[in-house]
Protein backbone atom coordinates (compact mmCIF):
# COMPACT_ATOMS: atom_id res chain seq x y z
CA UNK A 1 0.00 0.00 0.00
CA UNK A 2 1.38 3.42 -0.95
CA UNK A 3 2.10 5.72 2.03
CA UNK A 4 -0.21 8.49 0.84
CA UNK A 5 -3.14 6.12 0.57
CA UNK A 6 -2.43 4.33 3.82
CA UNK A 7 -2.56 7.43 6.03
CA UNK A 8 -6.39 7.76 6.10
CA UNK A 9 -6.72 4.03 6.81
CA UNK A 10 -4.23 4.16 9.66
CA UNK A 11 -5.94 7.20 11.16
CA UNK A 12 -9.28 5.41 11.03
CA UNK A 13 -7.81 2.32 12.69
CA UNK A 14 -6.24 4.43 15.42
CA UNK A 15 -9.60 6.03 16.17
CA UNK A 16 -11.36 2.67 16.23
CA UNK A 17 -8.78 1.12 18.50
CA UNK A 18 -8.75 4.07 20.86
CA UNK A 19 -12.52 4.20 21.27
CA UNK A 20 -13.44 0.53 21.15
CA UNK A 21 -10.91 -1.98 22.37
CA UNK A 22 -11.86 -5.62 22.75
CA UNK A 23 -13.12 -5.53 26.32
CA UNK A 24 -14.22 -9.03 27.25
CA UNK A 25 -17.91 -9.56 27.74
CA UNK A 26 -18.70 -9.69 31.42
CA UNK A 27 -21.65 -11.97 30.94
CA UNK A 28 -19.73 -14.49 28.85
CA UNK A 29 -21.85 -13.96 25.70
CA UNK A 30 -20.13 -15.52 22.71
CA UNK A 31 -18.74 -13.42 19.93
CA UNK A 32 -19.26 -14.70 16.37
CA UNK A 33 -16.50 -14.68 13.76
CA UNK A 34 -17.82 -15.16 10.21
CA UNK A 35 -15.35 -16.14 7.50
CA UNK A 36 -15.06 -17.94 4.17
CA UNK A 37 -12.03 -20.17 3.43
CA UNK A 38 -10.11 -18.95 0.38
CA UNK A 39 -10.84 -15.31 1.09
CA UNK A 40 -7.44 -13.66 1.62
CA UNK A 41 -8.59 -11.39 4.44
CA UNK A 42 -10.38 -14.33 6.10
CA UNK A 43 -7.29 -16.52 5.88
CA UNK A 44 -5.25 -13.78 7.58
CA UNK A 45 -7.81 -13.03 10.28
CA UNK A 46 -8.73 -16.61 11.26
CA UNK A 47 -5.39 -17.47 12.95
CA UNK A 48 -5.63 -14.22 14.94
CA UNK A 49 -9.10 -15.11 16.18
CA UNK A 50 -8.05 -18.67 17.06
CA UNK A 51 -5.02 -17.38 18.98
CA UNK A 52 -7.24 -14.94 20.87
CA UNK A 53 -9.62 -17.77 21.77
CA UNK A 54 -6.77 -19.79 23.23
CA UNK A 55 -5.39 -16.82 25.17
CA UNK A 56 -8.82 -15.79 26.51
CA UNK A 57 -10.94 -18.90 27.12
CA UNK A 58 -13.23 -16.78 29.31
CA UNK A 59 -14.51 -15.10 26.13
CA UNK A 60 -16.11 -17.71 23.86
CA UNK A 61 -15.95 -17.06 20.11
CA UNK A 62 -18.10 -19.01 17.68
CA UNK A 63 -16.50 -19.69 14.28
CA UNK A 64 -19.04 -19.37 11.47
CA UNK A 65 -17.79 -21.00 8.24
CA UNK A 66 -19.80 -19.61 5.29
CA UNK A 67 -18.23 -21.82 2.61
CA UNK A 68 -21.18 -24.13 2.09
CA UNK A 69 -23.56 -24.46 5.03
CA UNK A 70 -26.90 -22.73 4.29
CA UNK A 71 -27.61 -22.56 8.03
CA UNK A 72 -24.37 -20.65 8.59
CA UNK A 73 -25.28 -18.21 5.83
CA UNK A 74 -28.73 -17.73 7.32
CA UNK A 75 -27.21 -17.09 10.75
CA UNK A 76 -24.77 -14.55 9.26
CA UNK A 77 -27.65 -12.72 7.54
CA UNK A 78 -29.61 -12.77 10.80
CA UNK A 79 -26.67 -11.26 12.71
CA UNK A 80 -26.18 -8.61 10.03
CA UNK A 81 -29.83 -7.59 10.29
CA UNK A 82 -29.69 -7.58 14.09
CA UNK A 83 -26.65 -5.30 14.06
CA UNK A 84 -28.14 -3.15 11.28
CA UNK A 85 -25.29 -3.62 8.83
CA UNK A 86 -24.55 -5.49 5.59
CA UNK A 87 -20.91 -6.24 6.23
CA UNK A 88 -18.64 -8.47 4.21
CA UNK A 89 -16.30 -11.17 5.52
CA UNK A 90 -14.30 -11.58 7.62
CA UNK A 91 -16.59 -10.07 10.25
CA UNK A 92 -16.42 -10.28 14.03
CA UNK A 93 -19.71 -9.70 15.89
CA UNK A 94 -18.51 -8.74 19.36
CA UNK A 95 -20.87 -7.35 21.98
CA UNK A 96 -22.42 -4.28 20.41
CA UNK A 97 -19.78 -3.94 17.70
CA UNK A 98 -19.17 -5.36 14.26
CA UNK A 99 -15.56 -5.40 13.07
CA UNK A 100 -14.91 -6.18 9.40
CA UNK A 101 -11.63 -6.82 7.58
CA UNK A 102 -8.43 -8.54 8.70
CA UNK A 103 -6.66 -5.35 9.75
CA UNK A 104 -9.61 -4.08 11.78
CA UNK A 105 -10.05 -7.47 13.48
CA UNK A 106 -6.35 -7.57 14.31
CA UNK A 107 -6.42 -4.13 15.88
CA UNK A 108 -9.65 -4.83 17.75
CA UNK A 109 -8.32 -8.05 19.27
CA UNK A 110 -5.00 -6.50 20.18
CA UNK A 111 -6.58 -3.47 21.79
CA UNK A 112 -3.93 -1.21 20.25
CA UNK A 113 -3.10 -0.10 16.69
CA UNK A 114 -0.70 -2.39 14.85
CA UNK A 115 0.83 -2.06 11.39
CA UNK A 116 -1.53 -3.50 8.78
CA UNK A 117 -0.43 -6.74 7.12
CA UNK A 118 1.13 -6.64 3.67
CA UNK A 119 -1.51 -7.04 1.00
CA UNK A 120 -1.50 -10.31 -0.86
CA UNK A 121 0.94 -11.97 1.50
CA UNK A 122 0.54 -15.37 3.00
CA UNK A 123 4.16 -14.98 4.11
CA UNK A 124 7.24 -12.94 3.23
CA UNK A 125 7.74 -14.90 0.01
CA UNK A 126 4.71 -13.35 -1.70
CA UNK A 127 4.66 -9.87 -0.17
CA UNK A 128 3.67 -7.15 -2.59
CA UNK A 129 5.57 -3.95 -1.88
CA UNK A 130 4.96 -0.66 -3.67
CA UNK A 131 8.34 -1.06 -5.38
CA UNK A 132 7.39 -4.47 -6.80
CA UNK A 133 4.01 -3.19 -7.95
CA UNK A 134 5.52 -0.06 -9.53
CA UNK A 135 8.17 -2.13 -11.33
CA UNK A 136 5.58 -4.56 -12.65
CA UNK A 137 3.40 -1.74 -13.93
CA UNK A 138 6.31 -0.02 -15.66
CA UNK A 139 7.49 -3.24 -17.31
CA UNK A 140 3.94 -3.95 -18.46
CA UNK A 141 3.62 -0.42 -19.86
CA UNK A 142 6.59 -0.84 -22.21
CA UNK A 143 5.91 -4.39 -23.36
CA UNK A 144 5.78 -4.83 -27.17
CA UNK A 145 1.99 -5.04 -27.33
CA UNK A 146 1.55 -1.73 -25.55
CA UNK A 147 4.42 -0.13 -27.44
CA UNK A 148 2.97 -1.16 -30.81
CA UNK A 149 -0.08 0.95 -29.99
CA UNK A 150 2.16 3.71 -28.62
CA UNK A 151 3.95 3.90 -31.98
CA UNK A 152 0.60 4.38 -33.76
CA UNK A 153 -0.41 6.98 -31.21
CA UNK A 154 2.84 8.89 -31.66
CA UNK A 155 2.32 9.41 -35.38
CA UNK A 156 -1.28 10.46 -34.90
CA UNK A 157 -0.51 12.95 -32.13
CA UNK A 158 2.32 14.49 -34.13
CA UNK A 159 -0.21 15.33 -36.87
CA UNK A 160 -2.98 16.48 -34.55
CA UNK A 161 -2.14 20.19 -34.79
CA UNK A 162 -1.05 22.51 -32.02
CA UNK A 163 0.94 21.52 -28.95
CA UNK A 164 -2.08 22.30 -26.75
CA UNK A 165 -4.29 19.96 -28.77
CA UNK A 166 -1.64 17.24 -28.63
CA UNK A 167 -1.48 17.44 -24.83
CA UNK A 168 -5.28 17.59 -24.50
CA UNK A 169 -5.96 14.55 -26.70
CA UNK A 170 -3.03 12.59 -25.28
CA UNK A 171 -4.12 13.25 -21.71
CA UNK A 172 -7.73 12.23 -22.41
CA UNK A 173 -6.57 9.06 -24.19
CA UNK A 174 -4.21 8.19 -21.33
CA UNK A 175 -6.97 8.72 -18.76
CA UNK A 176 -9.19 6.29 -20.69
CA UNK A 177 -6.48 3.61 -20.69
CA UNK A 178 -5.82 4.16 -16.98
CA UNK A 179 -9.47 3.90 -15.92
CA UNK A 180 -10.05 0.86 -18.16
CA UNK A 181 -7.22 -1.11 -16.56
CA UNK A 182 -7.98 0.11 -13.06
CA UNK A 183 -11.67 -0.79 -13.39
CA UNK A 184 -10.85 -4.23 -14.79
CA UNK A 185 -8.40 -4.96 -11.97
CA UNK A 186 -10.66 -3.73 -9.19
CA UNK A 187 -13.61 -5.62 -10.65
CA UNK A 188 -11.66 -8.88 -10.79
CA UNK A 189 -10.37 -8.52 -7.22
CA UNK A 190 -13.88 -7.69 -5.95
CA UNK A 191 -15.60 -10.58 -7.74
CA UNK A 192 -12.94 -13.12 -6.73
CA UNK A 193 -13.17 -12.04 -3.08
CA UNK A 194 -16.99 -12.10 -3.04
CA UNK A 195 -17.11 -15.53 -4.68
CA UNK A 196 -14.56 -16.98 -2.25
CA UNK A 197 -12.44 -18.52 -5.03
CA UNK A 198 -9.20 -16.64 -4.37
CA UNK A 199 -7.16 -19.81 -3.96
CA UNK A 200 -8.34 -21.30 -7.26
CA UNK A 201 -7.84 -17.97 -9.03
CA UNK A 202 -4.28 -17.67 -7.70
CA UNK A 203 -3.48 -21.17 -8.91
CA UNK A 204 -4.90 -20.48 -12.38
CA UNK A 205 -3.26 -17.06 -12.59
CA UNK A 206 0.07 -18.59 -11.59
CA UNK A 207 -0.12 -21.21 -14.32
CA UNK A 208 -1.12 -18.68 -16.99
CA UNK A 209 1.52 -16.14 -15.94
CA UNK A 210 4.19 -18.86 -15.91
CA UNK A 211 3.28 -20.12 -19.39
CA UNK A 212 3.04 -16.61 -20.86
CA UNK A 213 6.38 -15.72 -19.29
CA UNK A 214 8.05 -18.72 -20.91
CA UNK A 215 6.57 -17.81 -24.30
CA UNK A 216 7.70 -14.19 -24.04
CA UNK A 217 11.20 -15.20 -22.91
CA UNK A 218 11.41 -17.62 -25.85
CA UNK A 219 10.48 -14.84 -28.28
CA UNK A 220 13.20 -12.65 -26.71
CA UNK A 221 15.85 -15.33 -27.26
CA UNK A 222 14.51 -16.60 -30.61
CA UNK A 223 13.05 -13.65 -32.57
CA UNK A 224 11.36 -15.95 -35.12
CA UNK A 225 9.85 -18.28 -32.52
CA UNK A 226 6.53 -19.79 -33.67
CA UNK A 227 4.83 -18.79 -30.42
CA UNK A 228 4.61 -15.13 -29.49
CA UNK A 229 2.29 -12.84 -27.56
CA UNK A 230 0.68 -10.24 -29.81
CA UNK A 231 -2.54 -8.32 -30.29
CA UNK A 232 -4.82 -10.43 -32.57
CA UNK A 233 -5.04 -9.38 -36.22
CA UNK A 234 -8.53 -7.92 -35.95
CA UNK A 235 -7.53 -6.10 -32.79
CA UNK A 236 -4.54 -4.53 -34.56
CA UNK A 237 -6.72 -3.36 -37.44
CA UNK A 238 -9.28 -1.92 -35.04
CA UNK A 239 -6.54 -0.23 -33.00
CA UNK A 240 -5.10 1.34 -36.14
CA UNK A 241 -8.48 2.73 -37.21
CA UNK A 242 -9.29 4.04 -33.73
CA UNK A 243 -5.91 5.71 -33.25
CA UNK A 244 -6.14 7.29 -36.73
CA UNK A 245 -9.54 8.71 -35.74
CA UNK A 246 -7.90 10.41 -32.79
CA UNK A 247 -6.41 13.03 -35.14
CA UNK A 248 -9.82 14.64 -35.68
CA UNK A 249 -11.44 13.61 -32.38
CA UNK A 250 -12.27 15.74 -29.38
CA UNK A 251 -11.22 15.00 -25.78
CA UNK A 252 -14.36 12.96 -24.99
CA UNK A 253 -13.84 10.77 -28.06
CA UNK A 254 -10.15 10.41 -27.20
CA UNK A 255 -11.12 9.27 -23.70
CA UNK A 256 -13.49 6.67 -25.18
CA UNK A 257 -10.77 5.51 -27.58
CA UNK A 258 -8.48 5.00 -24.60
CA UNK A 259 -11.04 2.73 -22.95
CA UNK A 260 -11.67 0.79 -26.17
CA UNK A 261 -7.97 0.31 -26.90
CA UNK A 262 -7.40 -0.70 -23.30
CA UNK A 263 -9.84 -3.57 -23.81
CA UNK A 264 -8.10 -4.54 -27.06
CA UNK A 265 -4.65 -4.49 -25.44
CA UNK A 266 -5.66 -6.22 -22.23
CA UNK A 267 -5.45 -9.86 -23.46
CA UNK A 268 -1.96 -9.15 -24.84
CA UNK A 269 -0.55 -7.04 -22.01
CA UNK A 270 -2.41 -8.82 -19.21
CA UNK A 271 0.19 -11.44 -18.27
CA UNK A 272 1.97 -9.26 -15.72
CA UNK A 273 -1.30 -7.71 -14.51
CA UNK A 274 -2.80 -11.15 -14.02
CA UNK A 275 0.08 -12.13 -11.75
CA UNK A 276 -0.36 -9.00 -9.62
CA UNK A 277 -4.12 -9.55 -9.42
CA UNK A 278 -3.48 -13.12 -8.31
CA UNK A 279 -1.46 -11.86 -5.35
CA UNK A 280 -4.16 -9.31 -4.49
CA UNK A 281 -7.05 -11.77 -4.91
CA UNK A 282 -9.01 -12.50 -1.76
CA UNK A 283 -8.04 -9.28 -0.01
CA UNK A 284 -10.42 -6.43 0.71
CA UNK A 285 -10.94 -4.25 -2.41
CA UNK A 286 -10.32 -1.14 -0.32
CA UNK A 287 -6.86 -2.43 0.61
CA UNK A 288 -6.08 -3.51 -2.96
CA UNK A 289 -7.13 -0.19 -4.52
CA UNK A 290 -3.98 1.84 -3.63
CA UNK A 291 -1.70 -0.79 -5.16
CA UNK A 292 -3.92 -1.05 -8.25
CA UNK A 293 -3.76 2.73 -8.64
CA UNK A 294 0.04 2.64 -8.28
CA UNK A 295 0.37 -0.21 -10.79
CA UNK A 296 -1.74 1.55 -13.41
CA UNK A 297 -0.08 4.93 -12.91
CA UNK A 298 3.22 3.22 -13.74
CA UNK A 299 1.56 1.34 -16.61
CA UNK A 300 0.54 4.60 -18.32
CA UNK A 301 3.81 6.39 -17.52
CA UNK A 302 5.27 5.57 -20.97
CA UNK A 303 2.12 7.05 -22.49
CA UNK A 304 2.66 10.23 -20.50
CA UNK A 305 6.26 10.33 -21.71
CA UNK A 306 5.15 9.85 -25.32
CA UNK A 307 2.64 12.70 -25.09
CA UNK A 308 5.27 14.96 -23.53
CA UNK A 309 7.86 14.01 -26.16
CA UNK A 310 5.49 14.72 -29.05
CA UNK A 311 4.38 18.01 -27.49
CA UNK A 312 8.07 18.91 -27.20
CA UNK A 313 8.66 18.28 -30.90
CA UNK A 314 10.12 14.74 -30.96
CA UNK A 315 9.40 12.90 -34.21
CA UNK A 316 7.81 9.42 -34.52
CA UNK A 317 10.87 7.92 -36.23
CA UNK A 318 13.13 8.59 -33.25
CA UNK A 319 10.83 6.90 -30.73
CA UNK A 320 10.17 3.96 -33.06
CA UNK A 321 13.91 3.47 -33.53
CA UNK A 322 14.35 3.39 -29.76
CA UNK A 323 11.57 0.80 -29.52
CA UNK A 324 13.08 -1.45 -32.19
CA UNK A 325 16.60 -1.25 -30.73
CA UNK A 326 15.41 -2.39 -27.29
CA UNK A 327 12.69 -4.83 -28.28
CA UNK A 328 14.47 -7.96 -27.07
CA UNK A 329 15.47 -6.32 -23.79
CA UNK A 330 11.86 -5.27 -23.17
CA UNK A 331 10.63 -8.76 -24.03
CA UNK A 332 13.13 -10.29 -21.64
CA UNK A 333 12.12 -8.00 -18.79
CA UNK A 334 8.41 -8.61 -19.42
CA UNK A 335 8.86 -12.38 -19.64
CA UNK A 336 11.00 -12.49 -16.50
CA UNK A 337 8.38 -10.49 -14.57
CA UNK A 338 5.59 -12.85 -15.66
CA UNK A 339 7.70 -15.88 -14.85
CA UNK A 340 8.58 -14.57 -11.40
CA UNK A 341 4.99 -13.69 -10.52
CA UNK A 342 3.78 -17.07 -11.76
CA UNK A 343 6.33 -18.93 -9.64
CA UNK A 344 5.42 -16.87 -6.57
CA UNK A 345 1.72 -17.62 -7.01
CA UNK A 346 2.29 -21.34 -7.52
CA UNK A 347 4.66 -21.48 -4.54
CA UNK A 348 2.06 -19.84 -2.34
CA UNK A 349 -0.65 -22.30 -3.33
CA UNK A 350 1.31 -25.54 -3.63
CA UNK A 351 4.11 -25.36 -1.06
Amino acid sequence: MSPARSVPLLVLLLLLAATAGPALAADGDAWVFAYRPGCGDCDRALPLVEAFRQAHPEQPIELLDLSGDPNATARFNELSERYGTRTGVPALFAGERVVSGATAVQNFLAGAPLPPPTIGAGGDLTSLTPLVVASAGLVDGINPCAFAVLALLLGTLSASGSRRRTVLLGTAYTAGIFLCYLGAGLGIVTVIGAAGIASAFRLGAGIVALLLGLVVLLSAVVPDAPLRIAIPGRGRLAAGRWVAALETAGPVAAFGLGIALGLVELPCTGGVYLGVLGLLAGGAPGEALPLLVLYNLCFVLPLVAIVGAVAGGMGPARVDAWRQARRRLVLGASGAMMLGLGLVLLARELL
